[in-house]
């Protein structure tokens, strides 16, 4: 019983079924071991790239970028013993001997003057000056400490900070042949309460800091050493000068 409309509903129906196949097969998921092959670039050009680049982020981080300022510390100076100078024992000793011919003199100026030079003698071999790192400090001749300081008490051994004067006396006799008869400091490590003993008091005296001094602990010794040396390193450490 197939008629020309039946034939012609069988035609579509068949149509209509290689259609469906089809649209099913083309949105159709694809299989997991399905392999897709995705082809990369050479080892060796990523490598450049890398160079390239990385060379080209250092430099624009070097203009752009914070920059570290490296702090580099100054060496420490190193320890200066300050060489000794008998000058100043020999001029005592040649002036005690001639006063000791001189009438009168030979009984009162003259031994005084003598003792001196002897003492003076003696301690330039006996003490020497020396600047550490931090401190000036006097020792003896083997570099052993010299005990308490006799006047103050207390190790003689100051800190530069501390220093808030220097001079020679008399001045400017650092620069003589003969050099000068006295070196003096004045320094705040000492306590306070023994600023005003002996020559101090009139160093911290209300004149003298009316006069711009600062008060502290005065300082006098003989000059038995190269002064024009000392005065190098008092400067060279940063004491403090008025």
């Amino acid at each position: 019983f197939y008629t020309p409309c039946t034939m012609m509903f069988g035609r579509q129906v068949i149509l209509l079924s290689i259609f469906a196949v089809a649209s099913v097969t083309a949105f159709a998921p694809v299989h997991k071991h399905a392999a897709i092959r995705v082809s990369s670039p050479p080892t060796n050009s990523l490598r450049m790239s890398d160079d390239l680049f990385g060379g080209i982020g250092k430099q624009l981080g070097g203009f752009f970028g914070s920059k570290e300022e490296v702090v580099q510390e100054e060496p420490a100076l190193p320890d200066v013993v300050i060489d000794p100078d008998f000058k100043l024992s020999a001029i005592f000793l040649v002036a005690g001997i001639v006063m000791d011919l001189i009438p009168y003199i030979q009984l009162t100026l003259g031994p005084l003057v003598t003792l001196l030079g002897i003492l003076f003698l003696v301690q330039t071999f006996r003490i020497r000056f020396v600047f550490t790192e931090k401190d000036f400090e006097l020792k003896m001749g083997d570099m052993e400490d010299t005990g308490d300081n006799i006047v103050v008490g207390g190790a003689n051994k100051w800190s530069y900070d501390s220093f808030v004067n220097y001079e020679f006396f008399p001045k400017g006799w650092q620069d003589s042949p003969q050099g000068p008869i006295l070196v003096y400091f004045k320094e705040t490590q000492t306590p306070s309460e023994k600023w005003d003993e002996g020559p101090g008091q009139r160093a911290n005296s209300e004149e003298a800091i009316a006069n711009g001094a600062v008060p502290g602990q005065v300082h006098f010794f003989p000059a038995l050493c190269n002064a024009k040396q000392i005065e190098a390193e008092f400067k060279r450490r940063g004491c403090a000068k008025f």
